[in-house]
């Protein structure tokens, strides 16, 4: 177990899970707030905003990550349980879509980034390039990232084109930058250090996902990063929430990571 997972003088401890997104902003925070209150460990386990979902309302952890909307099977089941979920928005983030940096590509649209998913444009001469098969990346059904995509991009269509490849965030850098026909998204959490430098960022309709852009909304795919509770919060769980709200703490912290906060001063 790392270092971000619990302090051994901890007697009190709040229990995180859901989104391997949001997983990444929360480990600094939980490490800097295990710092400041050695009394209180922060358990984390990414998974996926599913995962985040299913956890917060069948009780197994105090507090869900997730970085989309809660899917429809999902609020049904809750709906039958009677549960109601409480939604706590801590940040701002964007997806970023790259190509690999042989591509002199600067702009798409969202009607492109569609066709180019749904597999209406296979090929990157009809964007004005050489001939060459476009190789479309994409993320797996049960991450927020993809349930972002399918809302904003695919337009609610559930599946890509059958000759995408399906795998996490960081390794679709990975395959794009060792891929000259390759296109793929992520979080820019994702898109941090050395990696990021070894593929093209590309606008999206004339905008790059900038702080400015993501927060007024001008990057079209743009997405809420939350903490979730769907049962009676006891006083340690709603201390580190208030934490990661606090504009000289978690919010600062985000802030630092190139994220939007969602609490500005």
């Amino acid at each position: 177990m790392n270092k971000h997972s619990f302090i051994s003088t901890a007697t009190t401890f709040v229990q995180l899970r859901g989104s391997d997104t949001v997983l990444l902003l929360i480990k600094p925070i939980a490490y800097q707030y295990m710092t400041d209150f050695p009394e209180t460990g922060i358990p984390l386990m990414g998974g996926g905003t599913s995962r985040g979902y299913k956890t917060a309302i069948d009780g197994t952890t105090d507090i869900g990550m997730v970085s989309s909307a809660m899917n429809a099977e999902l609020a049904k089941w809750a709906s039958k349980q009677n549960i109601k979920i409480e939604t706590t928005a801590i940040a701002f983030d964007a997806l970023s879509v790259f190509v690999h940096p042989s591509k002199l590509l600067a702009n798409l649209t969202l009607a492109q980034l569609q066709e180019i998913y749904t597999g209406q444009i296979q090929d990157w001469k009809y964007l004005g390039l050489p001939e060459g098969p476009i190789q479309v990346y994409t993320q797996t059904p049960n991450s927020g990232s993809f349930e972002t995509w399918r809302t904003v991009v695919m337009r609610g269509k559930d599946s890509s084109t059958l000759k995408a490849k399906v795998m996490n965030g960081v390794d679709i850098v990975s395959s794009v930058i060792n891929d000259p026909n390759g296109i793929g998204f992520t979080s820019p959490l994702n898109l941090l250090g050395l990696l990021g430098k070894r593929v093209r960022l590309l606008a999206i309709d004339d905008a790059l996902p900038t702080p400015e852009t993501i927060f007024d909304s001008a990057y079209p795919i743009r997405r809420t990063l939350s903490l979730i509770t769907a049962h009676k919060k006891n006083s340690a769980t709603q201390a580190f929430i208030d934490y990661c709200l606090a504009v000289d703490k978690g919010q600062a912290i985000i802030k630092k990571l190139g994220l939007v906060p969602a609490v500005l001063r």
